[in-house]
């Protein structure tokens, strides 16, 4: 932002109030700016507001075509479903993989079903949209709209607690569903076991965290349990944990600036130099592939044997993505618990 736009961080903020529509939705919402400000300012919170009072006249301006299409798509009843087992001892919890994970691998999803059906038995499976791309481009009216959806798949699943595999949902359900219990797959996993297996012998790789879990210490605690329960060698990127950075997907950059999207991804995966980029989030791994490096999930590696021995994601199209989804959906619909 500083290198696009201005000079400083205070220009930046005396600026935020008139700033122009392509300044406003250049903000990542990341975070990261009020984490290092010595004076604790949000400047990604004034950039929120903005881009509320913006949105009714400029989002069409900014790729909102496409995002609206992706958003009545995900909330359609051809790519969500709930599923409920009828007698179990989870049966208050329920599964949500999200977006990204739902389209980028069906069979990592059924995988992982399956693994919390033997470590949880009867934990449920929520395939919904939390509604983040309209909620960060500030269309405030159609993000309640669609967060709605999910909310009545809650009830309808009458659970009170929601695991969920994308850091996006985590976030979305602590600060909007507080009446239901959000809790990440990766503190699941470390706490109710993994598929046995080992990397020892495998090369280092470093560990991303992904931006919008920045404050969230005891999921940033499970993640690394998790990586040396699997005797993966990993290195700590200099900015992490609280301080992470941006990989480049953040606030729909890569929509509203395509441009600034691809310069901090490049700049994010080249902050390290293992050629593997090992991360909990789905974006995060294909930013960093996008960046010039092998951005993997750490599902893969737990879940999918082909990416577990190469170390390298198959990256999709848009249409093999939706596809994807649906396949998804189906798997899901379809699920029965193996006695």
């Amino acid at each position: 932002m500083m290198g696009e736009f201005t000079d400083s961080p205070k220009t930046l903020l005396e600026s935020i109030k008139n700033s122009p529509a392509n300044v406003a939705f250049s903000c990542a919402a990341c975070g990261y700016c009020e984490h290092v400000c010595p004076k604790d300012i949000s400047i990604q919170e004034y950039f929120v507001e903005r881009k509320k009072e913006l949105a009714p006249s400029e989002l069409h301006n900014f790729g909102y075509k496409a995002v609206l299409f992706h958003q009545v798509l995900s909330f359609s009843k051809s790519l969500t479903t709930i599923k409920k087992f009828s007698t179990s001892n989870y049966s208050n919890v329920a599964f949500m993989p999200g977006c990204a994970l739902s389209s980028y691998s069906p069979r990592l999803v059924e995988s992982i079903i399956h693994h919390l059906q033997k470590v949880s038995p009867g934990m449920g499976v929520l395939m919904q949209c939390c509604g983040k791309p309209t909620r960060m481009l500030g269309d405030m009216p159609r993000f309640e709209n669609f967060y709605s959806k999910l909310d009545a798949d809650i009830d309808r699943l009458g659970i009170d607690t929601v695991v969920t595999a994308c850091e996006n949902c985590y976030m979305s359900l602590k600060e909007c569903s507080p009446h239901v219990k959000t809790i990440s797959l990766y503190e699941w996993l470390d706490m109710k076991g993994i598929p046995e297996c080992s990397f020892e012998h495998a090369q280092i790789v470093a560990l991303h965290d992904p931006c919008p879990t920045r404050l969230e210490k005891s999921l940033h605690e499970s993640v690394r349990s998790l990586l040396n329960k699997m005797k993966l060698p990993f290195k700590e990127f200099r900015f992490n944990r609280e301080k992470t950075q941006c990989c480049g997907s953040g606030g729909m950059l890569d929509v509203t600036n395509p441009k600034l999207a691809k310069q901090q991804m490049v700049s994010r995966a080249n902050q390290t130099e293992c050629q593997t980029i090992v991360t909990y989030c789905q974006e995060c791994a294909r930013s960093m592939s996008r960046g010039g490096k092998s951005g993997v999930h750490i599902l893969d590696l737990l879940f999918t044997p082909s990416v577990a021995q190469s170390f390298k994601q198959p990256l999709h199209g848009a249409l093999t993505s939706w596809i994807n989804r649906y396949k998804t959906k189906q798997i899901i619909k379809n699920f029965k618990v193996k006695i």
